[in-house]
């Protein structure tokens, strides 16, 4: 049992039956969901209030704030503390980067 390097995992499965050893193809050998820098707490706290937002608007103003929101920067310099994390923002932009995707043709929750 070897591996490319010292950080990746083993390619071989060891088990009663034998051994068997999975293509590199066949996992992700790095898992791109892990983000050191992102509190998932903050990014749920995000998603929720962008979902809140969107469901308290008729569709198309809905539609339209979401599209101004994704088309601007995102604001860093909120005066709520937890609005200010870039975990938050990432949050709030995922819920609406997917409401615009496929929410808007049903309610996302």
């Amino acid at each position: 049992m070897t591996t490319i390097e010292p950080d990746l995992p083993e390619l071989d499965i060891v088990t009663q039956y034998g051994v068997a050893t999975r293509l590199p193809t066949s996992f992700p050998l790095i898992d791109p969901e892990l983000d050191d820098a992102l509190d998932p707490d903050l990014f749920q706290h995000g998603f929720d209030d962008a979902l809140t937002r969107l469901e308290s608007m008729p569709a198309p103003w809905a539609l339209h704030f979401a599209t101004l929101t994704m088309a601007a920067e995102p604001d860093l310099t909120a005066a709520d503390p937890a609005r200010a994390e870039p975990s938050y923002t990432r949050g709030y932009r995922a819920a609406l980067y997917g409401y615009l995707r496929h929410g808007h043709r049903q309610s996302p929750r």
